[in-house]
């Protein structure tokens, strides 16, 4: 990790999204959730679960370096930022209300395996974050089909220093195919779920663009555009 500083039936629907991912090897949170939820209930009985988590739960220790999740269908970029890249989040709520932010989506080879790269871009100078993801871990799965069927995308800031969060959601202006161009991308290649297999796919990426903003263009740019705030507590109901 590196920083820096309706659904249209004439296009592809969800089920034909998910007929384009590779095989979950890592489960992702939503199906974490459920269970943990199945092992405090038993297993020849109906009931229903609800659990109730925050984002910042979610994000735990985890500084500079954005997590993409769906949980419960709601695509969400969960960001918290250190002392290090600004000293509190005055303002960057404010900036972001009026200015929006850009979010880069690229499907790339690495060898034998296939890995997307995402690029978070905030509207101050040096609050620019990349990610490699692996559709491999259901988590990214989620994010990006619940991107897509939306056409929006949550965003989540927290910060070390400072007691507020700032949650937006965004109109995501164009997800739809680019999302496509990164799965066509990828597409027949293996995809990394342990650190050992990622290691050498990351190695290449850091390798070829050795500026975040290298490789960057409109055509794997989504314009995020706050359209109004977004919860930050997050619901997952469990059904036996």
């Amino acid at each position: 990790m590196r920083w820096f500083g309706r659904k249209n039936s004439a296009r592809t629907t969800g089920s034909d999204l998910m007929a384009r991912m590779p095989p979950v090897t890592e489960p992702s949170k939503t199906e974490q959730f459920a269970e943990d939820a199945r092992l405090h209930h038993p297993a020849d009985e109906h009931w229903t679960h609800t659990q109730i988590f925050s984002y910042s739960e979610l994000l735990r220790d985890r500084y500079d370096s954005p997590l993409y999740v769906g949980v419960n269908g709601r695509p969400a970029i969960l960001l918290c930022l250190s002392g290090q890249m600004r000293a509190d989040l005055g303002g960057l709520g404010e900036l972001i209300r009026r200015t929006g932010a850009e979010l880069f989506l690229q499907g790339h080879r690495f060898g034998r395996y296939g890995m997307v790269r995402a690029v978070l871009e905030l509207p101050e100078r040096d609050l620019i974050f990349e990610t490699p993801l692996t559709l491999a871990h259901g988590d990214v799965q989620e994010f990006v089909s619940a991107g897509y069927q939306n056409e929006a995308v949550e965003l989540h800031l927290a910060h070390t220093n400072d007691a507020r969060s700032q949650r937006f959601t965004c109109q995501a202006a164009g997800i739809r195919p680019i999302v496509d161009a990164v799965l066509d991308a990828v597409r027949g290649l293996d995809h990394p779920t342990t650190p050992a297999e990622q290691a050498a796919p990351v190695a290449e990426m850091e390798a070829r663009f050795p500026e975040i903003s290298d490789g960057l263009s409109g055509r794997t740019r989504i314009r995020l555009t706050v359209t109004g705030p977004a919860d930050d507590a997050v619901t997952v109901e469990t059904y036996n």
